[in-house]
C-alpha cells in the first residue's frame, strides 16, 4: 500500500507545497502567496496554505485523507503560542491525517544539508537561524527582530546604507560611494531630497530593499564604509552560527552551515570569507555552503523523516528524477552529495 506525505514551505513572499510517496516520487506541486500570519493575519495565511496544498493534491490526483503526514514549515512559527495556534489552524483545514508544524528555517536547513542535521542562517529581508543535532534536537531562534536580539538582513542593511549616506552628507561619517549609487538607483538628485522623501514616507519600502546589492557593488569597488558594513553582517552571521554550533555540541563535527537568503547573493567574497574565518575559529571542520534547492524540498524531506522513511541516495535520486516533470515554478536541483 502506497504512503503519501506533504511538505509545505510558507514564508513572507510565497508558499510552496509538494506531495511525494514514500519512495520520494514527486506527484504534485502547488504554490500560493504569503502564509506568514504575522504579516497579514491568521485567516488569510491559512487561505494561502490551503490554496497551495489543494493545487499540489490536484496535481497528484490525491485527496487529503490519503496524505499520511503533512510537515508545514511556516514563517511566524516563533513562540510556543504560535505553534499551538498554527497546529490548530492547519489541522482544521483537514489537509492531511497528521500535521507537524515547524519554523520555515528548518525547511531551508534541510534543503541545504546532505544529511538530517546541521546549522542554517537565513539572511533575506530579515534574519534568522536554526540548527539540528545528529540526535534530532532542534533549536530555532525566535527571529522577531531587535526584541529577540536580531540584527541583519536586507531590511537592516538598507537602513544602514541610508544612515551611511546621511552621515557622509552631514559630516558625521566618511564619504562613501553609496551616496551616488543610492541616489541614482532611486532617481533622486540630492541627499536633501532623499531625506524629505523618506520623512514623508514617499519611497516604496521594496525600493529600499532593492538597494542592498549596491552595498556589495560599493564594497567590491573598495569603499571602506560599505566594506565595514559587509564585514559587520558577516560577523553577525558567524555569531549566530557559532552560538548554535556550541549549543548543539557540534564544535568537533564537520557540521554543514547553510547560508540561505538573497543577501548571500551579493557580489564579492568579503562576507563569505568573514563568515568562514569566524566559524572555523569555533568549528574548524565546519563546511559553509549554499542551499542546493528550494526550501519546499527540505519540507518534504522533513515530512518523509517524520513518517519514518529512510532518506538515502535512492530516495534522493527518485526526487531528482521526478521533480522536473512536476515543477511548474522554477528548475531546482537536488544535492550533489548524498547521505
Amino acid at each position: 500500500m502506497r504512503r503519501y506525505v506533504l511538505g509545505l514551505d510558507g514564508g513572507g513572499s510565497k508558499t510552496h507545497a509538494l506531495v511525494v510517496n514514500e519512495m520520494g516520487h514527486v506527484l504534485g506541486f502547488g504554490q500560493a502567496g504569503t502564509s506568514n500570519h504575522q504579516v497579514y493575519g491568521l485567516q488569510p495565511a491559512m487561505m494561502e496554505v490551503q490554496r497551495a496544498v489543494k493545487s499540489a493534491l490536484e496535481g497528484a490526483g490525491l485527496s487529503p485523507s490519503e496524505i499520511e503526514l503533512g510537515c508545514f514549515c511556516l514563517a511566524g512559527a516563533d513562540l510556543p503560542e504560535d505553534y499551538v495556534m498554527l497546529q490548530e489552524a492547519v489541522h482544521a483545514l483537514n489537509l492531511a491525517r497528521s500535521v507537524v508544524i515547524k519554523n520555515d528555517t528548518l525547511a531551508a536547513l534541510r534543503s541545504g544539508t546532505t544529511r538530517s542535521w546541521g546549522v542554517v542562517v537565513i539572511c533575506g529581508t530579515g534574519f534568522n537561524a536554526a540548527g539540528r543535532s545528529p540526535g534530532g534536537e532542534e533549536i530555532v531562534f525566535p527571529g522577531l527582530g531587535p526584541i529577540s536580539g536580531d540584527w541583519g538582513g536586507g531590511g537592516t542593511l538598507s537602513r544602514e546604507m541610508i544612515r551611511a549616506v546621511m552621515r557622509a552628507w552631514d559630516g558625521r561619517g566618511k564619504p562613501t560611494l553609496l551616496t551616488a549609487l543610492v541616489l541614482k538607483a532611486l532617481g533622486i538628485d540630492s541627499v536633501e531630497k532623499l531625506l524629505a522623501l523618506l520623512y514623508h514616507k514617499q519611497i516604496d519600502p521594496q525600493h529600499l530593499l532593492d538597494l542592498v546589492p549596491l552595498l556589495f557593488e560599493a564594497g567590491e569597488s573598495g569603499d571602506r564604509v560599505a566594506q565595514d558594513l559587509i564585514v559587520r553582517m558577516g560577523t553577525e552571521v558567524a555569531v549566530a552560527a557559532n552560538a548554535l554550533i556550541r549549543r548543539l555540541s557540534l564544535k568537533e563535527e564537520d557540521v554543514e552551515v547553510v547560508l540561505g537568503g538573497s543577501v548571500f547573493k551579493g557580489r564579492g567574497d568579503l562576507m563569505l570569507n568573514t563568515i568562514t574565518r569566524l566559524v572555523h575559529e569555533e568549528a574548524p571542520k565546519a563546511r559553509i555552503m549554499r542551499p542546493h534547492h528550494e526550501p519546499v524540498v527540505g519540507a518534504v524531506l522533513l515530512a518523509l523523516e517524520a513518517a519514518g522513511a529512510v532518506i538515502d541516495g535512492a530516495l534522493y535520486q527518485s526526487l531528482e528524477g521526478t521533480w522536473q516533470s512536476v515543477n511548474r515554478c522554477k528548475a531546482v536541483s537536488l544535492p550533489e552529495e548524498h547521505p
